[in-house]
Formats: structure tokens, sequence, C-alpha cells
């Protein structure tokens, strides 16, 4: 890392000035001892005394290095002190203090020491030509290596946050009014708490670098009923599920979903109208705890229960509290969520609002009231703006300030454009209204029905910005969740509130009207300097995805191709044309990055798809998967890459300790672990550079898994050691070589998967584990913030 070769280099000059104060020293002693050779009764004269030297008066500089700029900045109006070596004066005296110059400059003394003095703090150095953020986080000998890259890091924040002319020059001079957080440098909170001042002075935080990683979003509800997302919407009711979900069964419902009649004569007055379990699994730092209002339409009346309770009714407006828990409850009949029910009448346009609002100048952090907006005119109450108008105020803060980090936003599973190939599964004739049980073969195999598999997806069946709510549970059929989570008008707002180019994938079975209007509207809306990122679908090769099944089908009934390569070859021709399309409607193309996605360990399969027709004209970027794990099992012969004891010897099923994890994925002979993603990256980075393309990972990261084949008795132990690797400082180390490796071959954009959310069985995804987890405790998101700042920015042409 950067600092450490300048902490090396401060070392070395020190040792060196020390190396030739002793030489002086042994020198004067040969001197004092004579040498006039002989004895004898003759008396030696005094030796002429040594003079002082006089200590050298020198100029130093404070610098910083930021952004991955170049050069550097220098530091003003900081307040110093510096002293004379003992060796040149016999006692260490002050020979200067005062503040650094506009250009950085103070004086010090030839091996003399500097004090600088920052937010109270003092950092003392031995006087050099520069001195950097960097060396004065050194100067803290308590602080490991970690330490002092986050205080390294925090004096920056500090430093370019509290320019006097904020950012309007390239040189820093502080400012006379700062803005002085009440943790210390080698604290990780240093961060949070400078950017809570800062908004409370109307500003928002600046950044040590520009960011230069990606980051894949989550589905508003989760398909898995263990696993917790974080909320993004402000409106929570937004996530709630389908009111068909919990209702009477002959309740009938208006075009946006919500209900049109009273319950029906047949419902016992045991059940109600509705029983919409929102916010299902929900956890402190996904939302905020407190009183939300709820706003809604008609002549119904609302009871809550769960995690929530009434604090204040009314006819159309109720005051609620939500306290979630810090963990889930794991019993039977734990009651693990928010339930709102209609209770009588009828309701529609529901909105359950978080509490508070925000500063009009500063989306990304929520305040309680208008006190806490330094201009109080500029206070947006929640509950007022959308009371007026639901889509008014969209995005929870909290996951805007999360998301703002990242450079580019992968749609994917926010739009719910990826499902599993069980949404065409035929339904079990014995239990025809349970959405999670398939009528199966001879062989114990799912039967798809066909007609369901080639269906298009027609542009009306998108999700909409007034449809009652935003997506469906794992208790929806799954063919009822396909692209039924954020509209695109979302997704466009969520790239412009953070700045950062979106990355849509476009569906399997979108028509070619679907594609287009998707793209008309992404001109029309998207930020112009933005730039749109295009993929065909999502892992078309991975048989566990409907999209796999229609690639299939659609290379025999399109493209007479009945060949082991007709998937890939449709996915080739398809993703011409989407690119083709979207061209057509831009104009050309200098708004759009053109996305061709392949499997992460097949660069054959990203030559053939390039090669098939004119595909590779239309191509900008190859698109490979970035994940490591290691071999769960070593005695499957079928599965000749992980086969036999001497290649692996103690796989991930035989694992007891988190070493064993990590000795498995460090495994130099593991396909799987860190050197063979690194052989991975290789080989695609050959395949793009051939072809003159860009390398881009559409996801990466860990992705240990525990397979629905282990012994259930072995299941949560194997859960909970995955858990424990994920949430070991050495993954963090891993994540770093990743990252690493990735840019050493030359790829570009890296897309992490994927935003906080909590572990289950299906991995530990989730770069966080919550919205609010400290960075000290979440080693994934260190290690990759501390790449971006290390970094500073891109290193690609055209980022």
């Amino acid at each position: 890392m950067h600092y450490l070769a300048n902490n090396k280099s401060s070392r070395h000059w020190v040792n060196r000035a020390l190396i030739h104060s002793i030489a002086i020293t042994a020198l004067a002693l040969v001197t004092g001892c004579g040498g006039g050779g002989g004895g004898g009764g003759t008396t030696a004269p005094d030796p002429t005394p040594t003079p002082t030297p006089t200590p050298t008066t020198l100029q130093g500089k404070l610098i910083i290095s930021v952004n991955g700029e170049t050069g550097t900045r220098a530091i003003g109006n900081v307040s110093y002190s510096s002293t004379a070596s003992a060796r040149a004066v016999g006692t260490v005296t002050a020979q200067a203090s005062g503040v650094t110059g506009l250009d950085g400059s103070f004086t010090y003394s030839s091996g003399g020491t500097v004090t600088f003095t920052l937010a109270g703090q003092t950092f003392t150095v031995t006087g050099a030509s520069t001195v950097t953020a960097e060396m004065l986080a050194a100067a803290q000998t308590s602080c490991d290596v970690s330490c002092q890259h986050t205080t390294a890091n925090n004096i920056k924040l500090f430093l370019i946050n509290n320019d006097d002319d904020r950012g309007l020059t390239r040189n820093i001079n502080l400012s006379s009014n700062l803005i002085l957080p009440s943790v210390t440098f080698e604290k990780e909170g240093f961060a949070t708490a400078l950017e809570a001042k800062l908004a409370a002075d109307g500003r928002q935080l600046t950044p040590t670098f520009l960011p230069f990683l990606g980051i894949n979003t989550e589905a508003p509800q989760s398909e898995q009923k263990d696993i917790v997302l974080p909320m993004p919407f402000v409106d929570i009711f937004r996530t709630a599920r389908p009111f068909s979900e919990g209702s009477c069964k002959d309740v009938t419902y208006d075009e946006h979903g919500w209900p049109n009649v009273a319950p029906p004569a047949t419902c016992s007055s045991g059940q109600a109208l509705i029983r919409t379990f929102f916010l299902e699994d929900v956890l402190q730092g996904m939302v905020p705890t407190g009183k939300y209002t709820v706003l809604y339409e008609g002549n119904g009346t609302l009871a809550y229960s769960g995690y929530a309770r009434i604090v204040n009714p009314g006819q159309g407006r109720d005051i609620i509290e939500i306290t979630p828990p810090t963990t889930l409850a794991t019993g039977t009949s734990a009651a693990n969520y928010v339930v709102l029910r209609v209770m009588s009448g009828t309701v529609k346009n529901i909105r359950v609002i978080m509490p508070g609002g925000i500063c009009s100048d500063n989306p990304f952090n929520r305040v309680e009231k208008e006190d806490d907006c330094k201009d109080k005119s500029k206070y947006v109450s929640f509950e007022t703006r959308l009371a007026a108008d639901r889509n008014a105020i969209i995005f929870n803060p909290d996951y805007l300030r999360f998301l703002k980090d990242f450079r580019v936003v992968r749609m994917m599973n926010l739009m719910q454009v990826s499902p599993s190939y069980l949404a065409c599964a035929k339904p079990n004739p014995n239990y025809p209204t349970n959405p999670n049980l398939f009528e199966t073969d001879a062989n114990g195999k799912y039967i798809l029905d066909q007609n369901c598999v080639t269906q298009p997806l027609i542009w009306d069946q998108r999700s909409k910005m007034d449809s009652a709510v935003w997506g469906a549970s794992g208790n929806s059929f799954r063919l009822a969740r396909y692209g039924k989570a954020a509209p695109i008008e979302v997704q466009v707002a969520l790239a412009n509130q953070l700045n950062a180019h979106p990355w849509f994938n476009i569906p399997h079975n979108a028509t070619e009207n679907y594609v287009r209007e998707f793209a008309r509207y992404v001109k029309a809306n998207l930020n112009t300097n933005l730039k749109a990122h295009i993929e065909y679908s999502n892992e078309t090769w991975n048989s566990n995805f409907w999209a796999y099944h229609y690639m299939l089908e659609k290379g025999i009934t399109e493209l007479g191709d009945n060949t082991a390569w007709r998937g890939a070859n449709y996915y080739a021709r398809q993703s011409r044309n989407v690119f083709h399309w979207w061209e057509d409607e831009f104009g050309g193309t200098q708004r759009l990055i053109r996305i061709l996605a392949t499997y992460q360990n097949d660069s054959n399969r990203t030559k053939r798809m390039l090669d098939y027709g004119d595909t590779k004209q239309y191509v900008d970027a190859i698109a490979m998967g970035a994940y490591f794990y290691a071999c769960w099992e070593n005695t499957n012969d079928k599965l000749q890459a992980c086969y036999g004891s001497t290649k692996i010897p103690k796989p991930l099923v035989n694992a007891t300790s988190v070493n064993d994890i990590f000795a498995a994925i460090d495994n130099p002979l593991d396909p799987y672990g860190m050197e063979g993603v690194k052989s991975q990256f290789t080989k695609q980075a050959a395949v793009a550079k051939d072809y003159g393309k860009a390398l881009y990972a559409y996801e990466g990261g860990q992705h240990l898994t525990v397979p629905n084949t282990i012994d259930t008795n072995r299941k949560q132990n194997m859960i909970d050691l995955m858990h424990a690797a994920n949430q070991s400082p050495d993954m963090g180390e891993r994540y770093k070589q990743l990252l690493e490796s990735w840019k050493a071959v030359g790829g570009q954009t890296f897309m992490l998967f994927s935003v906080p959310h909590t572990f289950s069985q299906f991995g530990s995804f989730g770069i966080k584990t919550r919205l609010d987890q400290p960075r000290s405790s979440a080693p994934k998101y260190d290690a990759a913030m501390k790449f971006q700042e290390t970094q500073g920015k891109c290193w690609w042409n055209g980022c």
C-alpha cells in the first residue's frame, strides 16, 4: 500500500541519520584518547574543543494525495511546532512554530521532529521535506497496519471536508470554522461522526476517492424467508406482500392491486380481508425504529400486530410504532414480521411512512425534525410530501448512503428479472394452490410447461409506479413474481439520485417493443452524464434459471440449431438484437455500454458467442462471474476437477473450523479457490484483449454455500461455519487479493455481490449483514472500501 511505502521511506531516513550520528560520536572518542604513541613523562596538550554544530533550518511541506490524483495537494493553516535535534544543541528545544503556509510549508531542523495538531490531536514525526497523512498515521505507534490505514484516510477526510473554499482550488487551506467530530482519527466511527456533523451544517461528506467498484442490488422482498434484505424505500409498504397472499380467496382487486370490496360473508369473524406480512423478518439496521405514519383512503379500519403497535388511531391516518429486533426469533411460532390487517370496509392507497424527513440539500441523511436542518426552510417531511404524492420521495436515505460509494449499480435483482426455472414448473396436482410443490416425472424431475417456458413478456406487464406493492414474496407463484419488482422509473431515479451508472438486465423473453420502450424511457430520463449498461438477461448458462431453458427452446425454434451450443448461440444472437434496438433508440452508442455475459470458467464459450454471426460488432464489454470458493467434496469421480485426496486433501464438506475453510480456498490446486479464480481471470482477459473488448465482472466475491445434500444434523453447523468465515478478517484479506488479481489482468468494472443482507444456507452474499453494520465488523465491505481508498480512482481509460 502507498502509505506503507512512505512509512518505510521515513524510517529509512531516520535510521540513516542515526547511523551518521553514531559515526560522529565514535570519531570523537578516538580523537579524545590521544594517540601520541608511547607515553613517557610528556604531558599531552589539551585537545582543541569540538564546536557544537549549528542546526540546519529546512523547509518541508504538508501534503496529501486523494482521488488517485497524479500530484498532491498542499495543506495550509495547520498548527505545528518543530524541535531541533538533541545531537545538534545538546537538548531538545523549540525551533519554530506557527501554521503551515498556503503551499503547505513549515520549517524544521535537520534531525529534529515536527508536531502537527489536527482536530485537537497531535502527530509527531521526524522532520522531512514532505510529510503525508500516511506518515502522520504511522506516528501512532499503538496502531496496527489496519488502524494506520483508517487514521490516514480519516485525516484526509477531515482535511478535504474542512477546506475553506470547499474544493474550488486544488490546494487545501483549513477553514477557521472547523467541522469537528467527537471521534478520534484512529476510530472507524470518525467518518460517520464527521458525516453527521456535515449534514447538520447542510453539507454532504466528500470522500477521499472517486468510486470505481460496482454493486448488485437485491429484490424488495426475498424469496427465502430466512434472509433479511435492506429497505430501499421511505414508504415501506412498497415492499408489502401482494394482498392476495393473505386475503379471503374470493376478494377481487382493481388494476393496481387494491381490494375492491369489504370482506364477504363467507369470511369468518376471525378472518380479515387482508393479512399482509410486509417487512417479514425485519431487523434493526435495515429499517429505522420509531413512529411511522400510516395514511390510507377509504372507509375501512386497520389493525396492527407483530413488531408494530398502534399509538394513535384515526380515520385515514394512524400512528404506529415499529420496533424490530436486533436478532430474529427462531421458535416454531416466531412472529418475525409486521402485520397490517384491514378489519372492515375498503381501503386504498396505503402508505406506511418512515419517521422524519430530509433536508432538501442532502437526501442521504434522514433527520427527525426541521430543527435538524441548518436552514429550517429546507426541511422536507416524509409524511407531508407522501400525503400529497405517493411517489414524491422514494428512497430510504440509509439505503442511498450505502450505495453512494459505488460507481455502477446493477438493477438485476431489484428488477426481479432472473426467476428460477420453477416459474414454469407444473403445480403438483395434489396441492394445486401451493406455489412451492411441483409435479415430477418417474425420475423425480420437475415437469416444465413448455408454453410457459417460451411465453413473451410485453411492456404492459411491467411493474408500474401506481401498483399497490412492488415485488412478491416466496408465498407467490414464481411466475407471478417475474418482473413485478421496482419499476423502470424507480431504477432510473435511483441512478440519477446517486449519480451512478445503471446496469440494466433486459428480461430474457422481452418483446422488441418492450426493449424499445425501455430504451426510450432511459434515454429521456437518465442524467445525460451517465451511461446505460445493457446486459441481456442473466446467467443464461445456469440451468437453475428460467432463461436457460428459454434459450435452449429458442435455439431450436428460431435458429434451427439442435447442438449443445444452441443456448449460447441464441443468447449471442438475441444480445446483438437487443443492443441494436438500444443503439437505434439512442441514436448511437455514446451513452451505452453493451455487455455480453459469459460463464466464469469457460473462455471458449466467450469466443464462440463473440464469433456467432456479427455479435462482436455490437459488444463493448465481456462480463464474467468472479466468485471464489472451494471444492465441496473430493470423492465424486464425476467432478474430475475436485477428485482425489492428493489434489484436494480436505474439501469443504470435511471442514470443522474457519481455518479449514480458508485452507481449502488457498489450496493452489483447488480449481475454485484463489489461484483458480486468478487463472479464470487470465483466460477471459486474453479473450477480451484478442477481440478488443473490456473485461467486466457482473458479480463477484465469495460463494460459500451449503448444499441440500448435506446431512440434516450437520447442516446448521456448516451454515454457522460459513457465516463465521464471512465475518472473519481473513475474508477481508481474500477480497483484497481478489480485487488486486482483477486489476492485475486488466479487468475493469467489478460488480460486488451484493447489497447488505443476512446469511442463510444459500450463502452470505451481503457485503454487510445490515445497512448500519460498522465497517470494523464487516471485513468484505472494509476490504472493498480500502481498495478504493488506496487506488483512489479507476485505472482504465474511459472510466
